[in-house]
Parts: C-alpha cells; sequence; structure tokens
C-alpha cells in the first residue's frame, strides 16, 4: 500500500479511537485497558429507578459495541505498526483500498466478509420458532 494512503488511514484510525474513547467516557469508567458503564443516579422513586435501569441497559449494550470498535481500531493500528495492514485475517490476500478507506479497521476482504455474513444469514434463518409462541399474520392472509 501507498505511504501517503497509509498515513491518511492512520490518522483516520486516530481520530476514530479518540472519538470513540470520549464517547465511551460519557457512558463509562475507564478501568485498566477495560470500560465499566456508569449506573445513572435519577432518585428513589419507582419511576426514578426504571428510567435508572432503562439507561444503564443502553449503557451496557453501547459499551459492548464501542468496545468492540475500538478493539478492532486499536488492532488496526497495530498492524500498520507491524506492517501487516491491508491484509485479510483470512485467506491473506489485500484489502482492496477502497474498502480500506470507507472501512479502516476492515479485517476481512470483501469476499471473506460477504463468506463470513452470508453463515450467519444462513444460521439464523434456519431458526424456526418454538410451536407455541404465536406469530403475525401474513398481511396476504389477514382478513380485511
Amino acid at each position: 500500500m501507498e505511504k501517503e494512503t497509509l498515513k491518511k488511514i492512520k490518522k483516520k484510525l486516530e481520530a476514530e479511537k479518540t472519538r470513540i474513547e470520549e464517547e465511551l467516557g460519557n457512558i463509562a469508567k475507564k478501568k485498566g485497558k477495560k470500560f465499566t458503564p456508569v449506573y445513572p443516579e435519577y432518585g428513589s422513586r419507582d419511576e426514578e429507578n426504571a428510567a435508572e435501569v432503562e439507561e444503564y441497559e443502553i449503557h451496557l449494550a453501547l459499551d459492548k459495541n464501542l468496545e468492540k470498535l475500538l478493539g478492532n481500531v486499536i488492532k488496526s493500528l497495530a498492524k500498520i505498526e507491524q506492517g501487516t495492514y491491508g491484509k485479510c485475517e483470512n485467506c491473506g490476500l489485500e484489502i482492496s483500498k477502497e474498502r480500506l478507506e470507507a472501512f479502516p479497521s476492515a479485517n476481512f476482504c470483501i469476499t471473506c466478509q460477504s463468506k463470513k455474513d452470508n453463515l450467519i444469514t444462513k444460521f439464523f434463518s434456519r431458526l424456526r420458532p418454538h410451536k407455541n409462541v404465536r406469530q403475525p399474520k401474513d398481511k396476504k392472509t389477514r382478513r380485511q
């Protein structure tokens, strides 16, 4: 990969790392390398307690997703330093410049990522609801 392109991508990754860390700082406290979501305190009334729990659940989900994104960004920055950035973790081929410019923390080439996504889609498409769970009627079968 060209040095100039790599510099641009590294700058983009560093900016993304800073942004994610700031966002995590708004919902969690850093303990070592991990972040722990902050439990909000609104008061002691039932409504306030319900709001606290709801917001904490949101913080948990955000924390998990942001930490995963941060991990991928840090991993990509380390790969740049090691000189291995831009190689697919599955097949070892070069990831396209366009993909890396659009998604700098990509770990897989388009082909391998598509195969991975298709496996996940196939798995979930095979799942069927339990026989006792009522499903919404299809619009075609509903009576008007």
